[in-house]
């Protein structure tokens, strides 16, 4: 019987209020590895920091461009 390999994939969502910022990461077997191990939380922690950190600064940005534009 065939075996499907095992591939890891996660996502995390942000609601902000210009967007819904969505970033999912898929780490799938090479061409010779029969499967994925579960990534640990620490090892991805500074891939999702970054995007956190850039859709906060993109929102920010995009807020003092309407406030700018209001006054």
């Amino acid at each position: 019987m065939f075996k499907k390999p095992k591939a890891m994939h996660q996502t995390w969502t942000l609601n902000g209020v210009y967007a819904n910022w969505k970033l999912t990461v898929a780490i799938e077997p090479g061409e010779y590895a029969h499967d994925v191990p579960e990534w640990p939380g620490e090892k991805l922690a500074p891939l999702v920091g970054h995007f956190f950190e850039a859709v906060n600064l993109y929102e920010l940005r995009r807020d003092a461009e309407l406030t700018h534009r209001l006054d």
